[in-house]
């Protein structure tokens, strides 16, 4: 177990097996629903990332792709994330094995609440605001505190014994469903409420902290 390490990735559509390079189990968006959700976001111009295979696909260059480029930019050259201009997300749904999820952004809060409400009611997926400005579209059903307890369970270990730390909305699921739930400390309180503690901002380190005082 010492040199296993397993990602609950993409915002829980799949657990990946970093050093065996593989997808363990997965629970992506049909190529239907991928159309369904490219045509209203050109119907309502509304920008964002389609997450596939082992790639993020953007039409327009915004400020939400510079800036996770930008974060990207920051991690070891081995673990960036690839990012790909296409002429049309509509075009390119049919040429991608996976389609993990979309991120969408818009500086107009109220009115991306708006969109993500049509999503949900019009294409029955789930939409989970994983920053301030940032919605996650994925298959219902898809949770991170799901995905984290399946690939405890399929370890015969408990979720009674797990940690997990979080600092957004997508996050509440597996701060309640972890034996103990840590809230960072740039957190909206409504997620602080749903953990057993709060430690130090994502800037900070805080998590080593905690990890050395506690698990050591």
């Amino acid at each position: 177990m010492d040199d296993l390490l397993i990602f609950v990735c993409i915002s829980i559509t799949h657990l990946y097996d970093y050093h065996a390079k593989k997808v363990l189990s997965s629970d992506p968006l049909s190529h239907q629903q991928a159309h369904a959700v490219v045509k209203l976001l050109a119907k309502h111009q509304v920008h964002g990332l389609m997450y596939v295979d082992d790639a993020m696909l953007y039409q327009h260059d915004v400020g939400h792709v510079e800036r996770t480029r930008k974060w990207a930019s920051t991690l070891p050259e081995a673990q960036r994330p690839v990012f790909l201009h296409v002429a049309s997300l509509e075009q390119e749904v049919d040429q991608c094995e996976s389609i993990w999820k979309f991120a969408l952004t818009d500086d107009n809060i109220p009115r991306l609440q708006q969109f993500t409400a049509l999503v949900e009611q019009e294409l029955g997926l789930t939409c989970e605001w994983s920053w301030h400005d940032q919605v996650d579209v994925a298959q219902t059903g898809n949770s991170k505190g799901k995905r984290l307890a399946q690939w405890v369970e399929s370890q015969g270990l408990s979720m009674a014994n797990v940690v997990a730390f979080g600092d957004n909305f997508n996050d509440i699921s597996m701060l309640e469903s972890a034996g103990m739930g840590v809230a960072m400390g740039n957190a909206a309180d409504e997620v602080k409420q749903h953990a057993s503690q709060v430690i130090t901002d994502n800037t900070q380190t805080g998590i080593a902290d905690f990890i050395t005082r506690n698990l050591l």
